[in-house]
């Protein structure tokens, strides 16, 4: 069996390396909010490291979902439960339990990560520029935060690499947790699918329901909404009242710029982020494997074609074969030096704007 001591040694810099950024941003945004008169109305640093998505993690984990029209039903199970259990550790304290798993499940998907792209390419420096800037993606602050995207990524990227091997059954379980973490989980089955083809596996049982497993994830909370709300479809309804209807992407893009241009800082943002989202989108389909590519072509898709698109740049980073991409284009001796600086400069920035309330994660 492989030993992980190498992928965790390359992995723990960077991680530790976000962590200081992070830590910076605290302190900055500590010391502006300090000495502002008034004081804002809206702090979300006071929430610490539960800030934003954070509260409402730690408050399903305390009190469940109230009914079918509580926001909270958007937010998939399987994260909070995770800190509800974990916290009889901490004496029940949930929040504590959501943060140390989250930072700690970040570095697990740091160590999965640096071991798919070695295999998958055998580039051991391609590997660990593919860590780092996992740790330094501009909204990667949220790793440290009780967000659920670090166990997701773990999920997501675990479930790429045990494909590899064609461990149908592990790859079934991977993908129905991580439908149960998130709603956009289900997309994982899009890869599947492409390795089950691939490896022409249709008549192996362990493959149908690895391809299955995401989608029955999310099912089944969807069946817990239906006996426990008497509304299965409240799921769904709380997400579009936050997200919107879904529209045609490019149209959705276009109506964007034209925002931006009237002044809308926020749209300007999102705007350059799509552009940069599909720039990466073609590095994949160019640079990976095909079941990396449909994976990620269908999650630009989904992000894109939103209605509301705050907190599309921290979505993106559940797509880690983006992350791959910006480490190929990082190597390139135009980008080599420079890069990753921008990006950790960015890291800082979003956590201060966030901390603040100025940018929603």
């Amino acid at each position: 069996m492989q030993s992980w001591i190498p992928h965790l040694r390359a992995a723990v810099p960077s991680w530790l390396e976000a962590r200081l950024y992070v830590a910076a941003a605290y302190v900055v945004t500590w010391a502006v909010i300090d000495r502002l008169e008034p004081p804002p109305d809206f702090s979300p640093i006071e929430d610490g490291l539960l800030a934003w998505d954070g509260t409402w993690y730690h408050q399903i984990a305390e009190n469940g979902y109230a009914d079918a029209a509580d926001p909270a039903v958007r937010f998939f199970p399987l994260w909070p439960l995770l800190g509800r259990w974990v916290g009889l550790v901490f004496g029940g304290r949930s929040d504590i339990a959501l943060v140390v798993l989250a930072n700690g499940f970040a570095l697990v998907a740091a160590v999965l990560l640096h071991r798919l792209v070695l295999e998958e390419t055998g580039d051991a420096r391609l590997a660990r520029r593919s860590v780092r800037m996992l740790a330094l993606f501009p909204a990667a602050f949220v790793l440290v935060l009780a967000y659920s995207e670090p166990l997701f990524l773990s999920l997501a990227i675990g479930l790429f690499l045990v494909l590899r091997h064609q461990r149908w059954a592990v790859a079934a379980l991977l993908g129905y947790l991580a439908g149960l973490t998130r709603p956009v989980g289900s997309l994982l089955a899009v890869g599947v699918a492409v390795v089950v083809w691939r490896d022409q596996a249709w008549r192996r049982p362990g493959a149908l329901a690895a391809i299955a497993a995401a989608p029955l994830g999310s099912a089944t909370f969807v069946l817990w909404a239906h006996l426990a709300l008497d509304d299965w479809r409240a799921p769904l309804d709380r997400q579009r009242e936050l997200r919107g209807n879904a529209t045609e992407p490019f149209t959705r893009w276009f109506s964007g710029i034209g925002d931006a241009v009237r002044g809308d800082e926020g749209e300007m943002l999102h705007v350059i982020a799509v552009a940069v989202l599909i720039g990466l989108m073609i590095v994949v389909a160019r640079r990976l494997p095909l079941e990396m590519t449909a994976f990620t072509v269908v999650s630009v898709i989904v992000l894109v074609s939103a209605d509301n698109l705050n907190s599309m740049e921290r979505y993106a980073l559940a797509t880690f074969p983006l992350i791959i991409a910006v480490a190929m284009i990082s190597r390139r001796p135009i980008f080599d030096r420079w890069l990753p600086t921008a990006s950790a400069v960015g890291l800082v920035s979003l956590t201060t704007l966030a901390l603040n309330g100025v940018y929603v994660p």
